[in-house]
């Protein structure tokens, strides 16, 4: 396969619109909260703490789910966080972010980016606030192992690796320049688990050959991940690959994640964590941006292929904040 990248982005070197100061005050905002330091609580005792964790991970600031739906999660959480404090060594969280790109906005014109920028971001300031908030009643803090499974980028939709992997580096490189690497780390599929290893773990028997019935969206989010249209029997294949792979990945990865398993959207097995405020999406379903609500306030939202139509955007640089990332999208409602 050749190798996909994003094109060059039109980079807006003006601003005649006003916009850059605006979206400047909301980064460098955005900037302050990551060296926010922990203030003490000293009213939280040892038996009160892992209590006092789940409260706020399950807060609306990180995750989206009704009290009620966060109970079945509660037992294993506690037990990770009990079992830290017994060790006195920080809280491990595992957190998924995806195969190491972000998927097109516009399948066929627009590449796959394999390119770290707004998303990352606020994935590290959530991570960032979190830590602050938990340290204040456990001193010893928590740990993040970002958890980027490549491998079924390049056994799904042949995404070679040379490309996941320097989207991980400039994922690790975001982490230090953020000074952020005493608390976050990156966990990569393919640095730990090879081709060989889904070969023998994956069950070869006969399955059906019928294509699948897939819906509008389904076919839609195929193509979004392959960064270019697709027809209905490819879709299906890529599909039922996606099944049979990502079953695989998740037993070989399971030795790997000793804490706590902490996924986007929540599963039967993994709470959510918001990648960024008010989200309750996948970030590397397309790209994240900045636009403006009702309100004229700016605020984060995940543009996909769903929504891009309705967009008009505008690129800014912004390389006296950071080096890592080259640029964050305006995105402006269309009349």
């Amino acid at each position: 396969m050749v190798e996909r990248t994003a094109p060059p982005a039109e980079i807006k070197l003006t601003d005649e619109r006003g916009e850059l100061p605006l979206l400047k005050g909301y980064l460098e905002t955005l900037m302050s909260g990551l060296r926010l330091a922990a203030t003490p609580d000293d009213a939280t005792d040892s038996g009160q703490m892992p209590e006092r964790v789940f409260e706020v991970l399950t807060s609306r600031d990180f995750c989206y789910l009704s009290k009620t739906r966060v109970a079945p999660y509660r037992p294993s959480i506690l037990a990770h966080v009990v079992e830290s404090q017994r060790r006195a060594s920080p809280i491990h969280f595992f957190y998924d972010l995806g195969g190491g790109y972000h998927a097109s906005t516009r399948p066929g014109l627009e590449e796959l980016s394999f390119e770290v920028g707004l998303a990352e971001l606020f994935v590290l300031s959530q991570i960032s606030s979190f830590s602050a908030r938990a340290t204040r009643f456990y001193p010893h803090g928590v740990r993040f192992s970002l958890v980027i499974d490549n491998m079924c980028a390049l056994l799904i939709n042949d995404i070679p690796l040379s490309s996941t992997l320097a989207y991980c580096d400039k994922l690790r490189r975001l982490i230090r320049e953020l000074r952020l690497d005493a608390v976050v780390d990156v966990l990569v599929e393919s640095e730990h688990i090879s081709t060989s290893d889904f070969d023998r773990a994956q069950d070869h028997a006969t399955t059906d050959a019928h294509p699948l019935d897939l819906t509008r969206k389904q076919h839609d989010n195929v193509e979004r991940f392959l960064g270019r249209p697709c027809d209905e029997t490819e879709a299906s294949e890529r599909t039922r690959k996606y099944l049979s792979v990502i079953d695989v990945s998740e037993r070989l990865l399971q030795p790997l994640i000793e804490g706590v398993h902490m996924t986007q959207r929540a599963t039967d097995t993994t709470i959510c964590f918001r990648p960024f405020p008010g989200a309750d999406s996948r970030i590397q379903c397309g790209e994240v941006v900045l636009t403006k609500n009702n309100k004229e306030k700016l605020h984060p939202i995940l543009m996909t292929s769903s929504n891009r139509r309705g967009y008009s955007c505008r690129r800014y640089r912004f390389p006296d904040l950071f080096s890592t990332i080259s640029h964050v999208t305006y995105a402006e409602l269309t009349p």
